[in-house]
C-alpha cells in the first residue's frame, strides 16, 4: 500500500509539534533558583510583589533636651573692702572733759577714755592717753598695752605710751616691751628692745626666744613687791 506524500508531512507536523509542547513543558515547570536564601524575580514576571497590608508604626519619638553647657563660669574672686572709717569726734575735748569731771571712779573713767580712743583725731588721742595713763589701773593694763603694741598707732601717742609703761611694775613693763620689740616696723621696737636689754644685760637679737627665756629668768630673780 503505497502511502501518500501529504499524508506524511501531516504525521510529521503533528510529531513536531507534540515533541515542542513537550520541550516547553519542561522548561516552564522547572523550579527557581535560589540565590543566597532569596528568589529572585525574572524579567518575565510581569506581577510585582503585594506591599505587605501591615502598617508601619512610626519610631518613638523623644523630647528634645535643652542644650547645657558644660563650661563652668570662672569663680568671681571677692575682693576685700577696705573697713569704713569710723566717724571722728570733732568735739573732743568736750567729751574728755565731760569724762574727767564725771563722779565715776578713775578706772571707769579711764575706760569711757578707752571707748573714745579709736575715734579721736591725732591731738586728742595724745591727750586722752595721758590722762588713761594716770587713771588706769595696773589690774587694767592689758587694754592700754593693745593701743602700745599696735605699729600704726601715731608716733606721739606712742611716746606717752611707753613713758607710761616704764613706770609700770616689772611684770607688765617687761611684758609689754618684749612684744613691743619683736612687732615687725614697730616705730618704738629698737627702744624697746634697748630698755630689755638694760635689764638682762644681754643683746639676743632677733632671737625671741632667747629674749622671753632671759625676761623670765630676770623676772623669777626679781619679783614685784
Amino acid at each position: 500500500m503505497r502511502i501518500r506524500p501529504g499524508i506524511l508531512i501531516a504525521i510529521a507536523a503533528i510529531f513536531a509539534v507534540l515533541i515542542g509542547g513537550r520541550f516547553l513543558g519542561w522548561h516552564g515547570s522547572k523550579p527557581t533558583e535560589v540565590v543566597n536564601g532569596e528568589t529572585p524575580t525574572t524579567a518575565s514576571d510581569p506581577t510585582p510583589p503585594a506591599p505587605d497590608p501591615r502598617p508601619v508604626a512610626a519610631p518613638p519619638s523623644r523630647p528634645l533636651r535643652p542644650i547645657t553647657s558644660t563650661v563652668q563660669p570662672p569663680a568671681t574672686t571677692a575682693v576685700p573692702q577696705a573697713p569704713a572709717p569710723s566717724a571722728q569726734i570733732t568735739d573732743w575735748e568736750e567729751r574728755i572733759d565731760s569724762v574727767l569731771t564725771g563722779q565715776e571712779e578713775d578706772g571707769q573713767k579711764a575706760k569711757r577714755l578707752l571707748a573714745l580712743f579709736p575715734n579721736l583725731p591725732e591731738d586728742g588721742q595724745v591727750e586722752a592717753a595721758q590722762h588713761i595713763s594716770n587713771l588706769l589701773p595696773d589690774e587694767q593694763y592689758s587694754s592700754l598695752a593693745q593701743a602700745l603694741t599696735n605699729a600704726a598707732m601715731p608716733e606721739a601717742v606712742l611716746d606717752v605710751l611707753m613713758t607710761d609703761v616704764l613706770n609700770r611694775p616689772n611684770q607688765l613693763k617687761l611684758e609689754t616691751l618684749l612684744e613691743v620689740a619683736r612687732t615687725p616696723n614697730h616705730p618704738k621696737a629698737e627702744e624697746a628692745r634697748d630698755v630689755l636689754e638694760v635689764f638682762v644685760d644681754e643683746n639676743y637679737g632677733e632671737d625671741w626666744a632667747a629674749w622671753k627665756n632671759a625676761v623670765e629668768n630676770w623676772l623669777k630673780e626679781n619679783p614685784d613687791e
